[in-house]
């Protein structure tokens, strides 16, 4: 499988770095054909500007930076995201990728009042993310929303028979080093299973 990867993290020392590692080694020794985009090292602009939001409609307006992003995601069968959430969701750049890349003609079409997937080619929509919070405090008091926004609202616009990956490490605030070790081989052994 083409398996594009996303990361989003401002410290290469992270344990956000060490799980795309993992992820990374995964996939390649699994034998897939493996993309990443690192939106801190190229220091992505996030921020959706005012001409860019009146242009946003129009396909043949998306600015030159975009179009390797754009690229990779008409080029992958499976996207995966890495980062930690923060707020309750993903951090700001990455956020931001989705306002700017995922847009109109891209990630889907409006036709009057409907929405046609823009992204049938993804057959596989991942996370792998750290939390603050608990299982119980993510899910139940807060209603997963990071979840819900990047693995349902996403998910409209690809295959409609995408599967979806939820590779949380939740109160990673008290994790240990053997806990952190135990997530990384789950990852690990999850992304062994993706079918290439």
């Amino acid at each position: 499988m083409r398996l594009l990867f996303v990361y989003a993290h401002p410290d290469a020392a992270s344990y956000t770095a060490a799980c795309r590692d993992t992820a990374l080694q995964a996939a390649h020794a699994a034998g897939h054909a493996v993309k990443l985009i690192d939106l801190y090292a190229e220091s992505f602009a996030p921020a959706l500007s005012a001409e860019e939001w009146r242009s946003y409609p129009d396909p043949d307006a998306i600015p030159d930076e975009l179009t390797p992003h754009i690229e990779a995601l008409q080029w992958a069968e499976g996207l995966i995201l890495i980062h930690p959430t923060w707020w309750s969701g993903p951090p700001a750049i990455l956020k931001g990728w989705c306002d700017r890349v995922l847009r109109p003609g891209v990630a889907f079409h409006v036709h009057g009042n409907a929405l046609r997937p823009g992204l049938p080619n993804i057959r596989l929509l991942g996370v792998i993310t750290s939390l603050g919070a608990t299982r119980l405090q993510y899910n139940l008091l807060l209603g997963a929303p990071g979840k819900r926004q990047l693995l349902r609202g996403l998910r409209a616009c690809t295959n409609r028979r995408c599967k979806t990956l939820w590779l949380p490490d939740y109160a990673i605030d008290a994790s240990t080093e053997a806990s952190r070790a135990a997530q990384l081989a789950k990852i690990a052994a999850r992304i062994a299973q993706i079918a290439v």
